[in-house]
Parts: structure tokens; sequence; C-alpha cells
């Protein structure tokens, strides 16, 4: 993805600019990159000239500098902006940013994975059954625990799989609340419940009410409705032409961009929520993707009987439905890192 290239980037040029340097010693890129202040889609912003400046003894505003300079001879970059005291921004070209719907259909589930963890240890459980869980909270410990582990071994951590018969909870008869939770709303749904949920709400979870699960219908109709429409594309033959290098033109709306942006931090997301220990992080991103696919699909459809703002040529389909599948297998892969397979149909 976009963030990891970056990375590459990044310490290509700090090679050049201090020919001693030993990488080993400075964090990894990866772990400060956030979005622009500005808002644009395609830009990328991050600290690490300071991570760099403790190890080189220059100062980060310098570094800074001397990095963007680097990176203006990069042609997937369009810009390279020092910023502040010692802060990075750097822009994609609008092919670059295209190039991630790509990207994510090729790798399917392992769009979520990277190297940001790479070598810190991490233990993995099998998921737990919400339903025999004594009381909520001990349901939530138990699929935070479960979750963060497939995401640190999503982010390249070294993991130790637990077996079932070494969790040690004990024989303990399940509590009714959460059974009954289970049994009226779905595993699935009662699953994300304590997936999305953050530590500091956790005292939450012993309120009930269909309120607190529309999170989670949200990202499955969000799942569902573009697996929909790749099935009727499919029906209908249409979307099998490859866009190229004109890919960038036919995503060129806000909605698109917006969206291609947001599926771009998939890894960095994952991986943020592994080493922060908070997994529910990454339900909160789901979410925001099923909200950017929602605006996308209503302004730029991918289907030729959406009205007027149905794709022209067939070309604009073809790209709108890259588009679509990205968005599909983006929600796939990271609803299974929460244990959910989700459905093609409502």
């Amino acid at each position: 993805m976009i963030t990891g290239d970056l990375d590459a980037e990044l310490a290509g040029a700090a090679r050049a600019i201090e020919p001693g340097l030993t990488l080993a010693a400075v964090p990894a890129p990866g772990r400060t990159w956030r979005r622009d202040v500005d808002g644009n889609p395609a830009s990328y912003a991050t600290s690490w000239p300071f991570d760099l400046a403790r190890s080189t003894g220059r100062p980060p505003a310098e570094l800074a500098v001397a990095l963007a300079g680097r990176l203006a001879a990069v042609p997937w970059l369009s810009a390279a902006q020092p910023t502040g005291d010692g802060y990075l921004t750097i822009t994609v070209t609008s092919q670059a940013l295209a190039d991630v719907a790509r990207r994510i259909v090729a790798a399917g589930p392992a769009c979520v994975r990277s190297e940001l963890l790479h070598g810190s240890p991490a233990t993995v459980t099998p998921w737990p059954e919400p339903a025999a869980a004594r009381t909520w909270r001990q349901a939530w410990e138990d699929q935070a625990a479960a979750m963060t582990g497939k995401l640190a071994e999503a982010a390249g951590a070294a993991v130790t799989s637990l077996p079932e018969r070494e969790r040690g909870t004990g024989a303990e008869q399940p509590g009714p609340r959460v059974l009954a939770a289970v049994d009226f709303y779905g595993v699935d749904a009662v699953r994300y419940r304590l997936a999305r949920t953050l530590p500091g709400r956790v005292g939450q979870l012993t309120l009930e009410g269909r309120s607190h699960y529309t999170e989670y219908a949200a990202v499955r109709l969000a799942h569902a409705e573009a697996a929909s429409v790749l099935r009727w594309a499919g029906e209908l033959g249409i979307g099998q032409l490859d866009p190229g290098g004109r890919l960038a033109a036919l995503l060129h709306t806000g909605p698109e961009r917006e969206l291609l942006g947001l599926l771009s931090w998939l890894p960095v997301r994952v991986a943020g929520a592994a080493r922060r220990q908070r997994p529910g992080e990454l339900p909160h991103f789901l979410e925001q993707v099923a909200a950017g696919w929602t605006a996308c699909r209503l302004e730029c459809p991918a289907l030729p009987f959406c009205g007027s703002a149905a794709p022209r040529t067939p070309e604009q389909a073809a790209a709108r439905l890259l588009l679509v599948s990205a968005v599909r297998a983006a929600l796939a892969a990271g609803l299974a890192l929460t244990g959910i397979v989700p459905a093609t149909r409502i």
C-alpha cells in the first residue's frame, strides 16, 4: 500500500542524506503517518524527521528539508513539503492514489497485512464464543485479547498460538444477559459490538437495545451492497475492460478520491490498533469506509441503470467496479480480523 511504499522511499532518502546511518536503530516511519490537516486524500503527513534527529544529532527541521529535496525526484510523488519544525507532508500522484483499488483487489484478504510490527511478540488465541461469557466484561476481554493477537499477526508480529484448552476461562455457567443478546441479535452482531467497544466504554455494554448494533448493520450492509453490485455487473457482462493508465482520470470525483484515500490507510490502522492494544479502533475505521462507500455509491454508481450519475462509458464502469471490488475486499478482510465472515447478501 501507499504508506509502505512511502516508508521505503523515506528510508532510501535517509540513507542518501546520512550515509552512515543505521536505520535499524530508528523507529519505522509507518508508526508516524497521519492524514494531512488539509484533508487531501492523496497527502500523508509524518513526524519521522524527529525520530531521525535523535539518531543523527541534526535538527528535525533541517532533516525534513533534506528529505523533501530527495523525494522531489520520485516519479509517483507530486509533492514533498516540510512543515513546522520538522514535520513532512508528502502528496502522491492521482494515479498512485487510484492504484490503491487495483492493489487491494490483487491482494485480497492480505490487503490488511504489513510489516509494521515485524519481530514484535504477540499471542494469538482462538476466537471466543460470546454466549459462553459470564459477564459482558469477560466477553469483551476475551474478544479483545483474541482480536489484538490477530491484528498483530497481520502487522507482521512474531506470534505464539495458544490452543483453546490452554485459555483457562473456567467452567462457569454463561451469563444470562450476554446469552440473551446473542440469541436475539445473533453472534456476529454481538461479536462486532464487543470488537468496536473501546476500553473506556466497556461499562456501556451493560446497556441493551437495538441502537447498539446499528454500526455493525452499516458495515454488513456496505459489504453486501458491494458484493451485490459486482454480482449484477457479472450478470450484465459489464466491467470486463482494464482501465489501465486512465484509472486516475476515471476515478476523479471527490467521493471516489476520498474513498481511495481511506482504503490506503487500512494496513496502518490494523497495525496501530494492535500496537496500542486498542482493537476497537479497526471497526471504527471500517465504519468510515462504509460511510465513504455509501457516498460513492450514491454519487458515482457503477451500474448503468442508476440514473443520470451512471457511468457514461464501459471504461468508466470498469473503473468504478474496480473500486467496488476494493471496498468489498477491504471490508471482508477487516471484518475477518474481528472474527466475522461477512455475508454477501442481506
